[in-house]
């Protein structure tokens, strides 16, 4: 196990060191994202029951620990500075603290190509404050946490993809004739599974995901699915195969400050440019121009 090493200089600091297996900012995310600090923050036996993180300067964070034969412990503060992955600093107080005073916590993260180099800077209020932490177990605690970090770098990260969208109708074929041949999507396969099961998968052109409609899939409604939303380069482009194909697709809409209207031909409909339409059944779809992200 990799070595804590604590130095004590001037009269209020306490500076704890350590290396890690991951990139600066695998290691950032790990004290900045609630998902992940649930995971490792914390001694042996204790374990955090609320976490909450507004990463943002001037934001708050509050955490709260459960421990060993009903101990709790609960601390929190205000982020002064956020600077991913590099730096992050923030005050800290816990709820029943036995010294004065807030302590300015900095957390340093160095590159040393491929692994981090953490520093961790504790100033606290006063030279009496500092003596009353370093007589309890600080090091071993952040050590046992830090134990946990390590087997949590290590993981490889989980993917989680959508993969299809379960689509209620009345008809299947019609509903089939209506997302193949008007809308274009490539059947994948129809398959009857079992007498009253019947699937049909469709993807969008360029589509990662893909819809589902049939028989014995669903309890929602027929008509009853709305929000789905398509993705196209040029929204106008795309109105106007739909309205080619028979669908009844709406005008394209502009949203802005103002809030929505009809869109102009010198609007530039990146991201704020929308079509609608229904399928038989009403379902309902949007379609989105993004043509380049944020």
């Amino acid at each position: 196990m990799r070595t804590v090493h604590v130095e004590t200089p001037g009269a209020t600091d306490i500076v704890m060191t350590r290396t890690f297996d991951a990139p600066p900012a695998m290691v950032f995310d790990a004290w900045t994202r609630p998902e992940l600090l649930r995971r490792w923050l914390g001694a042996r036996g204790w374990h955090l029951t609320r976490c909450e993180v507004d990463l943002r300067t001037g934001g708050r964070w509050r955490f709260e620990w459960a421990g060993p034969d009903g101990a709790f412990m609960a601390n929190g503060g205000v982020y002064r500075e956020v600077d991913r992955p590099r730096r992050l600093v923030c005050t800290e107080r816990f709820d029943d603290q036995s010294y004065p005073g807030e302590t300015l916590v900095a957390h340093d993260f160095a590159d040393l190509g491929g692994t981090t180099l953490l520093t961790s800077t504790f100033r606290y209020a006063t030279p009496e404050a500092r003596a009353t932490v370093l007589a309890y177990p600080m090091a071993r605690g952040v050590a046992e946490g830090y134990a946990r970090l390590d087997r949590v770098l290590k993981e490889t990260p989980m993917n989680w993809t959508l993969e299809v969208v379960v689509v209620p109708v009345s008809d299947v074929d019609r509903a089939k004739e209506f997302y193949a041949d008007r809308l274009g999507f490539a059947v994948d396969h129809d398959t009857k599974v079992v007498e009253g099961t019947r699937v049909v998968q469709l993807t969008p052109p360029g589509s990662g995901c893909s819809i589902v409609i049939g028989e014995g899939l669903t309890t929602m409604a027929p008509g009853s699915l709305e929000g789905v939303q398509l993705v196209v380069n040029d929204v106008r482009k795309a109105r106007e195969q739909l309205a080619e194909r028979g669908v009844d697709v709406s005008e394209v809409i502009a949203f802005g400050p103002e809030g929505q209207r009809p869109a102009r031909d010198d609007d530039d409909l990146n991201n704020v440019g929308f079509a609608y339409f229904t399928d038989p059944d009403g379902n309902r779809w949007a379609v989105q121009q993004i043509t380049s992200r944020p």
